[in-house]
């Protein structure tokens, strides 16, 4: 006979996706030192070039944009946004890899601490087992390592180009 008051009896697990799976614009969870360096490789060259864009081709949109619209405005500086919004979800993500709350990421507002910070986090090993933050990262394939080998030589010769030209 069924007991209308007994404790149910279903079965309550949900099919999550599994904790260790790599995602960009995840809030919670843990990335390894790889997957931060190709997020933030993603994020600064391609804000850089965008706003590099912007500078020299803002003048010739203007002409064809009418001066009472702010629509053209809005969206030239919204684009950047998700690309700083997903630096910063690397940084807490890392963060949380190392077991270390994300209030420490208010660190890269001072210039002062900011190179210092950002080695730390290329240089600190993640916990070896799964922490309160979650399971262990996902770690990574040649994609992400390739990735990281191109902008890594990107980086470089964008920054030496300039130290090239006042050598000569």
């Amino acid at each position: 006979m069924h007991n209308p008051y007994a404790a149910p009896q279903a079965a309550l697990e949900l099919p999550f996706a599994p904790a260790n799976q790599a995602r960009l614009f995840s809030w919670n969870g843990r990335i390894g030192r790889l997957h931060f360096v190709a997020y933030c490789m993603l994020g600064i060259p391609v804000t850089v070039l965008y706003a590099i864009a912007i500078a020299f081709g803002l003048s010739r949109v203007r002409q064809y944009i009418p001066a009472e619209s702010s629509a053209s405005d809005s969206v030239i500086f919204t684009i950047p946004l998700v690309f700083l919004l997903a630096i910063v979800l690397a940084t807490r993500r890392r963060l949380h890899d190392i077991e270390v709350s994300s209030w420490w990421a208010l660190l890269l507002l001072f210039p002062i601490f900011q190179f210092i910070f950002l080695i730390y986090l290329l240089v600190a090993p993640g916990t070896p087992e799964a922490n309160r933050f979650g399971a262990l990262p996902a770690p990574a394939d040649w994609g992400v390592k390739l990735g990281v080998a191109l902008g890594g030589g990107l980086a470089v010769r964008l920054y030496s180009a300039p130290l090239s030209l006042m050598s000569r």
